[in-house]
Parts: structure tokens; C-alpha cells; sequence
């Protein structure tokens, strides 16, 4: 920096002489320039970084009140931290954190796997015994209904899906055209905790009853939650044999895997990307909460929600994500009790850069185009710029993604806890967006420092 310095006024001195020489040669009387030349008028480009990040660090602060914080970063740094230390309820920005710790905790090409098993023998086309369906975590295993249902509308057309009809298809193709015994549903994968104690009862519209064997996010139809989400997808597998001309002559019921069972056939979800990447476009709450407890099975070696919530926070740890004062009620940020720090957001978006963990960034509803954000920032200069994944409940928004400016790419994290409308916290939202794609905020060189003297 001192050599470019120095290059800088030398220049400026040979600059000022050569002038002075040329007007004295023509007879005109020079003069010398009233800038001194240590002055920082004559190399701006030194202070403006300062000044622009200043600038735009006071007006993010002018943003904040009691119960907000911010932080933002650029290719450099930090641009600007507001209640940096203070944790908030996230509502579902949280998704962000249960993602990363998924991707860590289980590899981005992980696949969720369902498998029918028998100890009974296959002779002649006919299963002599009980076919036992065995849940693997899957998220998104679903009935060729609930698929149509998905795809018939553009907000959910491209979610991932796993379909049981193809557990079916594979059985047959397995040789099985018959079962004399019953369907056994076996979802001792995880705990039979159906709801969390921190989800209201309106709430269970949203998000179906959890499992290690579920199907249709655990409804038995829209709105209709299953007693017995296992039971549930026992009776998809047995309707999906029927259209396959199986018959099954026994009933659905409960049970476990028998130690001597063979695989006769399996089905594989997606990729874990690719189910990260939909949880957070369209915000999937069930999804969410599923894969909290997958993470408690490859961190804790135990399928509870509770130990799920430990590991993902061990895990953000383990990444240098920020977790001081981040403390989970839930996985999916529907708990009021979640406590999550802009940093720690900031901390998550930011994975989104390496390629391990690219389906963070690949999943942000992006302005004006899709997920939560397709009917938000329509015509406006941030539509197809931003992308973050939105957060609502009651009292609480949240929005932390990246937005492009003219000075690159900006990672940012944004919180509001409250007494205020739907309405009011949505604003807040668009004004946060705005302030952080207004950068950079430039002032003119004149307001950095005073003219010279004439």
C-alpha cells in the first residue's frame, strides 16, 4: 500500500510541474494547484471502500429497532452487523440450518430407502408368508394420487417424490404375484413421536403425523391426518399391489422386521439435494421435521426428533457456523420457542457457496420466479436478483438469502420478533431486501473531503 501511495503523488507532482512548465513556455502565468498533495481528494479510490461500507453500515442500522437483527457480508467481509449476539425466533429461515446440517450429516447424494422384506419363501409366484414394508426416513414417499395432486398445481410441480407404485412394479418384477399373508408395517427406524410438543393443534393441517414410514406426508387425505402413518403407507403398498394384479390376502398391521428377513425389493428416494432444495423453495415443514430426525440418526445414532436437534446444532458447530445462543425447538422454525442468530443464518446461507452444500443456494425461492418468493417483488428491480428463503408466524419474520448489486454478490440474514400484522412484517422483509441490492451506496467525492481552498 505504501509503494502504490507513493506512485500515486509522484505521479501527482510530476503531473503538477509538467503543467506549470508548459503554461510558462507559452507565456501564461502558472499556478500552483491549492490541493495539497498529501491530500485524499487526490487519491479518492483510497477512502471510498471505507466510506461506502460506513455509509451503508449506518443505513442497515437505521434500519434496526428493539427485536431485529441484521448482518450482511460482501466478497470482503462484513458490510454491516446489527444485534449480532441477540437470538431470535427464526419462523422458517431455520430450514436453512436443518438443511446444512442434513447435506454435512448425510451427503448430498444420500437416498432414502423403503424396502419390502420376507422371511417367507417365493415359489410359483406366491409369497408363503407376511411381506414387511420397512421405513427408511423417506420424506417424500407418496401414492400416485398425492403425485398427481403435486403436479397439478405450479407451485408444487417440481417437488421430488418417491412412488410406492414403483415398490410395487420392482416386487413384481421380483416374481411376486401373490401374498399369502398380510402387509407388515415396521417404522421402528425412528420413535413413534407423531408431533412435537411445541406444534399447535391448527397446525396439524399443515404438517402430517412424523415416522420412519410414512406416505403422503402422513394424510390420509388433503387435510385428514392418519392415525398411524405407518399403517397408512402398509395400505398405499397394498392398494399399489392390487393395481399391479397382486393379490395380498391378509390385512395391514404393525410389526418388526424379522432378523432372518431377506430383501425381496426396494425403493430409493431422490437425492438429498434435491429434497434440501425443494424444503426450502416451497418451505416444507414436514420435510423439515423429517430430515431433523435423519440427522439424529447419522449424528446420534438415535431416530428422535430431540437427538435430531442436538446434531444439527453440533453439527453447524462442526461447520463454524455461528451457534452461540441458537437453541431448537423444532426443525422447521413453526415453534415460536426456536432461537436462531442472524449470524448463524448468515453462516448457513454462506455454505451455500461450496459445492457440498450447493442445494442451499440452489434451493432460495429466487424474487418474482419461484417458491414463496414467485408472487413476491413482481416488476420490481430486485425480481430474478434475489434469493432467500423466506420465514412467517405469527409475530415473526425473517428473510436471509443473496441478492446481486453492481458490486457483486451479497450474502445477508434478517430477523424481526414483534407485536405486528402480516402485512407490517412483509414490509419489513421488502425493506431489508431493498436496502441490502441498493448497495453500493456511493457518496459523491465532495462529501468525503472538503475542497480545497481557492
Amino acid at each position: 500500500m505504501l509503494i502504490a501511495g507513493a506512485l500515486v503523488v509522484t505521479l501527482a507532482v510530476v503531473s503538477t510541474a509538467h503543467k506549470a512548465e508548459r503554461a510558462t513556455s507559452t507565456g501564461r502565468t502558472a499556478s500552483a494547484s491549492q490541493t495539497p498533495l498529501w491530500s485524499s481528494r487526490r487519491v479518492p479510490s483510497i477512502v471510498i471502500a471505507d466510506a461506502v461500507q460506513q455509509r451503508f453500515a449506518s443505513v442497515i442500522a437505521g434500519f434496526a429497532a428493539p427485536g431485529r437483527c441484521v448482518a450482511v457480508d460482501g466478497a470482503t467481509g462484513s458490510l454491516a452487523r446489527v444485534a449480532k449476539t441477540l437470538a431470535f425466533a427464526p419462523a422458517s429461515t431455520e430450514k436453512l440450518l436443518t438443511g446444512a446440517a442434513a447435506l454435512d450429516a448425510l451427503g448430498a447424494d444420500h437416498r432414502f430407502t423403503t424396502a419390502a422384506v420376507s422371511t417367507g419363501a417365493l415359489s410359483g409366484g406366491t409369497l408363503h408368508g407376511d411381506l414387511v414394508l420397512v421405513g427408511g426416513g423417506d420424506p417424500v414417499l407418496a401414492t400416485p394420487d398425492y403425485r398427481a395432486r403435486l403436479a397439478s398445481d405450479p407451485v408444487t410441480a417440481s417437488e421430488p417424490t418417491t412412488n410406492i407404485a414403483d415398490l410395487a412394479s420392482a416386487l413384481v418384477r421380483a416374481g411376486v404375484q401373490r401374498v399369502d399373508g398380510g402387509v407388515v408395517a415396521d417404522d421402528s427406524h425412528y420413535d413413534t413421536l407423531r408431533y412435537l410438543p411445541s406444534l399447535k393443534p391448527s397446525e396439524r393441517s399443515d404438517i402430517g403425523p412424523l415416522g420412519a414410514l410414512t406416505v403422503d406426508g402422513g394424510f390420509a387425505s388433503p387435510g385428514v391426518a392418519a392415525p398411524d402413518p405407518a399403517l397408512l403407507a402398509a395400505g398405499a403398498l397394498q392398494t399399489a399391489l392390487a393395481n399391479a394384479g397382486v393379490t395380498v390376502s391378509g390385512t395391514s398391521r404393525r410389526g418388526a422386521k424379522p432378523a432372518a428377513a431377506r430383501t425381496i425389493a426396494r425403493v430409493r428416494s431422490p437425492r438429498l439435494d434435491a429434497i434440501v432444495e425443494s424444503m426450502l423453495t416451497v418451505s416444507n415443514n414436514y420435510t423439515a421435521e423429517m430430515l431433523a430426525r435423519a440427522v439424529g440418526v447419522a449424528v446420534e445414532h438415535e431416530g428422535t426428533s430431540a437427538a435430531g436437534l442436538r446434531g444439527i446444532v453440533a453439527t453447524l458447530r462442526k461447520l463454524r457456523v455461528p451457534t452461540a445462543g441458537v437453541s431448537l425447538a423444532d426443525g422447521s422454525g413453526l415453534s415460536p420457542q426456536d432461537r436462531v442468530t442472524c449470524p448463524a443464518l448468515l453462516g448457513a446461507v454462506e455454505l451455500g457457496d461450496r459445492s457440498a452444500f450447493r442445494a442451499l443456494r440452489d434451493g432460495l425461492p429466487i424474487a418474482g420466479r419461484t417458491g414463496t418468493l414467485a408472487l413476491r417483488f413482481l416488476n420490481d428491480p430486485l425480481t430474478g436478483r434475489l434469493r432467500a428463503k423466506t420465514g412467517h408466524i405469527n409475530g415473526v419474520v425473517g428473510l436471509a438469502g443473496v441478492v446481486s448489486t453492481p458490486a457483486g454478490s451479497l450474502s445477508f440474514a434478517f430477523i424481526a420478533n414483534g407485536n405486528f400484522s402480516d402485512s407490517f412484517g412483509q414490509g419489513l422483509q421488502d425493506q431489508i431486501a431493498h436496502l441490502v441490492g441498493s448497495y453500493p451506496v456511493i457518496p459523491d467525492a465532495p462529501h468525503l473531503v472538503p475542497a480545497p481552498v481557492a
